[in-house]
């Protein structure tokens, strides 16, 4: 290991270690996490120095990707091809993207190719991803919901959920396009409270209207109008692919309807 390896392993291992804030490294640290205190609900991004500048070596049009083996992660970067000029403050920086991680402890290694092989940036830092669930109101829900629904027995259907998992009751918008009587298609939203951790309540189901007229801002006043209740229910499915929506429109009978995870 060299030793600008060495000041960069040692650099890194009291950032990731710290528990205070990340902002207080950056003017010392060239490499660090965003967020700083990642939790299992947060997209985690390890943030670089651009490797394009600053005098050093340019790596080629492929940049990066990134792998895991068990709590090990391991981001490899493109091959370097050669020096380049110094760039001029402030210094551009690449987010790698390192995913949604569960709780748990981790280690980071980045490699670099070179024409020797495989080079070593800095390995196996370590940091830890806390429990998001750990500080949310009781019922928390285990599993994400969030994208795109269908009934596969009726195409042209679907329903969009969008499940907040940072907040602490996990809010949920649903938005369901369909077709009315007249074959037009309509839209409906709903913003279901959960009652357990895999089933909501039932709440207003509203059809939403605008006016009319040009696109251009500002647009026409949109309206709603409950049209019934709805609600959602993944219980006993054992997995975030398959629910049920159920539904009733004011002064007409129950619908249960099964949905799937749409997987084009």
């Amino acid at each position: 290991m060299t030793s600008r390896t060495r000041l960069l392993a040692v650099t890194l291992f009291a950032l990731f270690g710290a528990s205070t804030a990340c902002a207080q490294f950056t003017s010392i640290a060239p490499h660090f996490l965003l967020p700083a205190n990642p939790t299992s609900a947060d997209t985690l991004k390890l943030s670089l120095t651009d490797q394009t500048c600053g005098g050093a070596l340019r790596y080629t049009s492929s940049p990066y990707y990134v792998r895991m083996t068990q709590n090990n992660i391991t981001v490899t970067l493109g091959e370097r091809t050669g020096i380049t000029p110094l760039c001029p403050p402030p210094l551009s920086r690449d987010e790698i993207d390192l995913g949604r991680l569960p709780a748990g402890n981790y280690t980071l290694t980045v490699t670099d190719m070179r024409p020797s092989g495989p080079n070593d940036l800095f390995t196996n830092i370590p940091f830890t991803v806390t429990d998001a669930r750990a500080i949310k109101a009781a019922p928390y829900v285990r599993l994400d919901y969030s994208g795109q629904w269908w009934d596969p027995n009726d195409s042209g259907w679907g329903l969009f959920i969008w499940q907040d998992a940072k907040s602490r009751v996990d809010s949920t918008l649903a938005a369901w396009f369909t077709y009315g009587a007249d074959g037009k298609p309509i839209w409906y939203v709903f913003q279901p409270p959960w009652n357990t951790n895999s089933a909501t309540m039932e709440t207003a189901l509203l059809r939403t209207s605008r006016p009319p007229g040009a696109t251009v801002l500002p647009p026409g006043p949109t309206t709603s109008v409950s049209v019934g209740t709805a609600s959602l229910d993944f219980t006993n499915t054992g997995t975030a692919d398959v629910g049920k929506l159920t539904y009733t429109f004011t002064g007409g009978a129950t619908v249960v309807r099964n949905i799937e995870r749409f997987k084009p």
